[in-house]
This record gives C-alpha cells, structure tokens and sequence, in this order.
C-alpha cells in the first residue's frame, strides 16, 4: 500500500519544526539558565583571570563580631557590603548617601516651594535633620536587605552542599576535594563563598580560618555548626560523612517546620500588615487632598503631645503584632 506524499511532508513539516524549536529551547533558554547557575568565581575565571586576582575580588576583609553602628560607623559599612556580596568600594556607598541627602534636601524643598509641606518642616535645621537621616539610612538599609536575601539564600543552599559533601566524603574524596567540588557544582552565593575557602586554603591559610571567615561573612547560624562539626573532626577524628549528613537532615527538616508555620501563619501576616500600613496610608491621603486638615491644627498647645502619644502607642501596637505573627522556628 502506497503512502501519500502529503502525509510524508506532513511529517517533514511537523519533525522540522520540532526541532526548529528545540533547538530554540537550547539556544536561549539553556544558555541562560547555565549563566545563572554559574557563580562568579567560575565566571571569573573562566574568563582568563588569575587565581588570586579572583580571590582579590571576592573575598572583603571585615572584622571580626558585630560592629556597633553607631561606634564603629565605618566598621558597620564594611560588614553590611561584605555580607551583601556587593563589589563595590566603601567610597561608592559614601557617595550615595551624599547623593541620597542632597536629594531628599532638594525634594524637602521642592515641597515647600509649592506649599505641601507641613509648617513644622519648613525650618532649614529641620530639613538639614531629614535629608541627613535619608542619607544615613536608606543605602545601609539597602544593603541590609541585599545581605538578608543573601542570607536566606545562602541558607536555603546549604543543605545540598552539605549533601554534595556527604557524598564526596563518602567517594574518598579528602574535605579539600568535597568543598572545592561545592565550589564548582553550586551556584550563587554557596559556590562562590566555598570557592573563596578554597582558594584561601590554597594560597595557605589553614582550614579552620578560611571557614571562620566564610561564617563571619555569611552570619548564618545553622553554618556555625558545619565549622564546629569539621574543626572536631579534625582534632578527634570520627565519620565526618555521617555527622554532616545527620546535619543536613535536621536543617531540612527545620526549614520544611518553618515553612509550615509561615503558611499557618499567612493570614494574620497579612491582616497585621494591613493595619500596619493603613493609618500612614490613610493620613498620607487625607493630607495629599487637604493639607489643611491637619496645618489648622498644628499650632495648637496641645497637638504635640496628643500626636506623640498617638504615634508612640501606634509604634507599640505595630511591634506587639509584628512579635504575635513572626515565630522563631
């Protein structure tokens, strides 16, 4: 029996196609995908650049502990951008809260040239006071956040590195190999900050101190177990495979609760968040449509230390609900 050609181009047709978009897929689609999963030091120095030049880079000196904000301003800044992964010099961050406070200042006065601003800002000195709290604040508060995410992803990694380890070990490969291929095979910021312990134990330091920096720059607290697990291994010796898989196993199994609790807990993160938000975005409005509303009032005896208590009593309420809905795990 005898196939109609149409049939055939048909299926031509349609495995042409296929394949047109499968190799789409791969084109684009992987090649991205494998630029993700690639950390930096890899990218580094796929790149061409030397060994030590990458450990330069990445690696930032901090000190030692929690720096004082306030007493050790400096200090303070170096920590944040150490913890953020951001390479960027301390000169740069200076610069944005200089830019930071000449903006705000700029926007204060903005403000007041068009008559929406209160008359307890018009004040220069008051101004000078906000710009400078803007400036202070808003980019450590950045940074703040760009550690935090760094943190938590670091935590959500950690588990498959210790399982990689696991089976490193368990291969016969010394601890140097098991780390170094966690450096390799993992993505950002768990392969890069292994690849940094790597090439310090490479350049020299000993084990122990590569990994008490690595601890103080990611400040993660299930990792301080991982560095206490292999500094008693190294001393006393014993199956360092089975103690860090016995830790990987908790540290899921914490996560896997903390994640319970979170979802159990979502309504009322939302319905707090709600009335957290709501007296700010509710006076924020009242004041855009009629600013006089409350600039009749300002200039009453009894305005300050009514709206200070109110504010202060709103403070409180926001804290004693941001403590009823956020569990520690």
């Amino acid at each position: 029996m005898a196939i109609d050609p149409t049939y055939l181009l048909y299926g031509l047709v349609f495995l042409a196609v296929l394949l047109l978009i499968e190799g789409c897929y791969y084109l684009f689609v992987e090649t991205t995908l494998a630029k993700r999963r690639k950390n930096r030091r890899i990218a580094m120095l796929e790149a061409g650049m030397e060994g030590r030049e990458v450990l330069q880079l990445l690696r930032r000196q901090q000190p030692r502990g929690a720096a004082n904000p306030l007493l050790q301003p400096i200090a303070y800044l170096e920590q944040l951008i150490a913890q953020s992964g951001m390479q960027v010099p301390l000169r740069r961050v200076l610069g944005a809260m200089l830019v930071v406070a000449v903006v705000v200042a700029l926007g204060l006065q903005g403000a007041l040239a068009l008559g929406r601003l209160p008359s307890p800002l018009a004040p220069l000195h008051f101004q000078a006071l906000i710009a400078l709290l803007a400036g202070l604040s808003l980019p450590p508060l950045y940074l703040s956040h760009r550690a935090a995410a760094r943190k938590r992803k670091f935590g959500e990694q950690l588990p498959d590195a210790l399982d990689i380890m696991v089976r490193s070990l368990r291969a016969g490969h010394p601890i140097n190999a098991a780390m170094g291929l966690v450096a390799k095979e993992m993505s950002d910021p768990m392969g890069t900050e292994f690849g940094i312990v790597v090439d310090e134990m490479t350049y020299g330091m000993e084990m122990d101190e590569a990994l008490e920096n690595l601890s103080d720059r990611v400040q993660v607290e299930d990792f301080n177990y991982v560095v206490m697990s292999i500094g008693i291994q190294r001393e006393t010796g014993g199956n360092l495979a089975g103690v860090l898989a016995g830790l990987s196993h908790v540290i899921r199994e914490r996560a896997r609760m903390f994640l319970k609790v979170r979802a159990l807990s979502s309504e009322g993160r939302i319905s707090a968040l709600v009335l957290c938000v709501l007296p700010f975005a509710v006076g924020g409005l009242i004041f855009a449509g009629n600013p006089g509303y409350y600039t009749k009032v300002v200039g009453d005896p009894m305005f300050l230390p009514l709206f200070s208590l109110a504010f202060v009593n709103l403070l409180l309420g926001i804290f004693m609900i941001y403590r009823m809905v956020n569990f520690r795990v």
